[in-house]
């Protein structure tokens, strides 16, 4: 075998590898309601650890080891949310509907948008996810959607 042959299968090795390893911080666009007040506020694009931790304490109200569950919106987009959100009454946060417009369920509490990769690992969302996003999970109330401000994220 040439040194060069060698050289390139070693090369897209590496490069194999480098691929393979999971992204640590990734963009996320965050849905939050707030727990006490079941105000709804606007989707916004946030940078987020890339974790099972992070992921259930953002749609666990920051209490650790919530149940998480992964919905499909599209076949590169997915919805985390908690599994018990309705048992636990957390607040309505946005209807969850099909490309006609029809109700398929009701989501509660945070919910956190990504995509996914092959792999099945979560990835950033892109610009041009969010119109996708915003079509299949409708506010409760759109009318009445606030900006997020972070000095209310403990309440």
């Amino acid at each position: 075998m040439s040194l060069r042959k060698m050289l390139m299968i070693l090369e897209s090795m590496v490069l194999a590898r480098r691929m393979k390893v999971k992204q640590k911080k990734i963009q996320a666009y965050l849905l939050r309601v707030n727990k006490l007040s079941g105000v709804v506020y606007k989707g916004y694009l946030a940078e987020v650890d890339n974790s099972l931790e992070a992921e259930q304490a953002y749609v666990n109200y920051d209490e650790p080891n919530g149940l998480i569950t992964v919905v499909s919106i599209t076949d590169e987009i997915d919805v985390i949310c908690n599994d018990e959100g309705k048992l636990r009454n957390f607040p309505m946060n946005r209807f969850f509907v099909d490309d006609d417009g029809g109700v398929w369920d009701l989501l509660v509490g945070n919910a956190m948008c990504v995509r996914h990769n092959k792999d099945g690992e979560f990835t950033s969302i892109l610009p041009e996810d969010i119109p996708v996003i915003e079509k299949h999970l409708v506010p409760i109330n759109p009318q009445g959607l606030i900006d997020y401000d972070e000095s209310e994220e403990r309440l």
